[in-house]
């Protein structure tokens, strides 16, 4: 996820100019975050899962 967020970044600072840049870096990091809680949401449904599974 980081070395795409990277090479996504490599690529726009080509042709965007600084403030835009910062925008779009911006908009990558909630994107960023996004899938890191959507990944952290998952992670705690397969424990309960799991638990659920063991303690039934």
């Amino acid at each position: 996820m980081m070395n795409q967020l990277a090479e996504r970044m490599r690529v726009a600072a080509l042709s965007m100019s600084p403030e835009h840049l910062i925008d779009k870096f911006l908009d990558w990091l909630d994107e960023l975050r996004g899938a890191m809680a959507l990944a952290e949401i998952d992670g705690l449904v397969r424990n309960e899962a799991r638990t659920k599974v063991l303690f039934d």
